[in-house]
């Protein structure tokens, strides 16, 4: 069998690590032409990934290391093996909020007296913006990306936009850097020992390539990706990064919020009798949702039920319930998804989601428009769930323009492609990352041998 042409791609996303490849369906693909070449994801988090270590943790467990070791090298293998592919010799990593930190760090001019700013400080100011001039900064980890903010700061603290003409003492501006996290920092720093040529790029990236519209790259747009514990949020424009940031909150709140209400119900089964009643009234759900947010959980009732016994619930919920949806209940799943003859409103159900899920973006609102300053002109919107409307509640809370990102490839919606991998795919095979001077090769043997040291080596 002939050899297949193909690019790598090893995504480090927010739900974990997987292999993003295209594979060429011709031996004389056409660049740039998403019909000559499929593409495929493959996630490395099944059962062997489970306890894979927290991004928290700044050591490399060696154990969990070998997992990931021994899965890569087991699915390249195969690739090569079964399929005959053979993948160039870059490889290109994609680097999700998961994997980097955002350091802060405030830059400023000072002056001999208090005195007005004059355009000639300005001038100063900027050339410490150039990115040549930021990465002379000593900050501890690897950096990625240096970000600075669109505000000036002045005698010390006041945030402020036109500074020219107002009286401080001195003048400066807040930079953000973007910095590896030390575990995928051991991982490519053992790459490299190896001679292999990576590129590191952020994920953000790709993801607004692969979702945004051309109206979308010219203007000024925010991208809003929301996973189970993180939110991550950058504004470009004219296609180009101007801020990026992130919080340690997602739907792991909407998550935790599903189960307290799941477990009032199972412990007072006549709330399913009542809550028809709770509906009607918003004072009253508004006090039922804190009761429940506040309520004291026992250790005998984690153990009664899990956040995991109500996750099938949470593919049903929407934020937004529509003026012609009728009023319904919801089967209440017990312990280990057993089937019980308890039952919830969908009316109650949407309530806390939508409550939930307002409160989250508010905090990633204030984060972007009144803390950093930075006001998009629209929102392109990822989510790790379905939560119909949530698009609805963004353009709510934002006061601007949403609309959900859909991940496509050759003009067909592809749920089982991430933006992350559709963006980074869809960039090698425009030709923009070739090298006329690098002969395609085959990679599996030296990256399975690359792989395979990061275990001994990894201390």
């Amino acid at each position: 069998m002939g050899t297949k042409r193909a690019k790598l791609n090893l995504d480090f996303g927010h739900s974990g690590i997987s292999m993003n490849f295209v594979v060429a369906n011709d031996f004389q693909p056409r660049y740039g032409k998403e019909g000559d070449w499929y593409a495929r994801t493959i996630n490395l988090n099944s059962e062997e990934f489970e306890g894979f270590p927290g991004m928290s943790q700044n050591r490399i467990d060696e154990g969990r290391i070998k997992t990931v070791v021994d899965s890569i090298n087991r699915n390249i293998s195969e690739l090569q093996r079964e399929n005959g592919y053979d993948f160039d010799s870059n490889l290109e990593i994609t680097v999700s909020a998961a994997f980097f930190d955002v350091l802060f760090f405030p830059y400023r001019i000072e002056f001999s007296q208090f005195r007005e700013i004059t355009e000639d400080d300005i001038k100063k100011i900027e050339i410490c913006k150039l990115p040549e001039e930021m990465f002379k900064t000593p900050i501890p980890d690897e950096k990625i990306r240096s970000l600075t903010s669109p505000y000036f700061t002045i005698s010390d603290e006041m945030k402020v936009l036109e500074p020219i003409g107002r009286r401080a003492k001195n003048l400066g501006f807040s930079a953000y850097f973007i910095t590896k996290h030390p575990i995928l920092s051991k991982f490519l720093e053992i790459m490299k020992e190896y001679e292999e040529k990576i590129r590191v790029s952020l994920s953000c990236e790709s993801e607004f390539r692969a979702l945004a519209s051309k109206e979308e790259k010219r203007g000024k747009t925010a991208l809003i990706h929301i996973t189970d514990s993180i939110s991550e949020f950058s504004v470009w424009q004219n296609s180009e990064l101007k801020y990026l940031n992130k919080k340690e909150s997602g739907i792991m709140k909407l998550r935790e919020i599903i189960w307290r209400l799941c477990l009032g119900y199972h412990k007072k089964p006549k709330l399913a009798e009542q809550d028809f009643e709770f509906v009607k009234r918003n004072d009253y759900m508004e006090k039922f949702y804190n009761t429940v947010r506040k309520a004291e959980i026992s250790e005998d009732s984690k153990e009664f039920l899990s956040a995991d016994d109500c996750s099938l619930l949470l593919e049903f919920i929407p934020c937004i319930l529509e003026n012609e949806t009728e009023y319904s209940r919801l089967e209440l799943p017990g312990r280990n998804k057993m089937r019980t003859n308890l039952t919830i409103s969908n009316y109650v159900l949407s309530y806390f989601a939508r409550t939930t899920i307002r409160s989250l973006l508010f905090e990633i609102k204030q984060t972007m428009f009144d803390d950093d300053f930075c006001k998009p002109n629209s929102i392109i919107l990822e989510c790790s769930l379905p939560l119909k409307g949530i698009e609805e509640l963004a353009k709510e809370v934002f006061g601007i323009p949403a609309r959900r990102g859909y991940v496509k490839w050759d003009g067909e919606i592809r749920q089982d492609l991430s933006s992350s991998g559709a963006g980074i795919l869809q960039s090698l095979i425009s030709g923009e990352y070739r090298n006329s001077n690098i002969q395609n090769r085959k990679r599996t043997t030296k990256i399975l041998s690359l792989f395979g040291n990061i275990f001994s080596k990894a201390s």
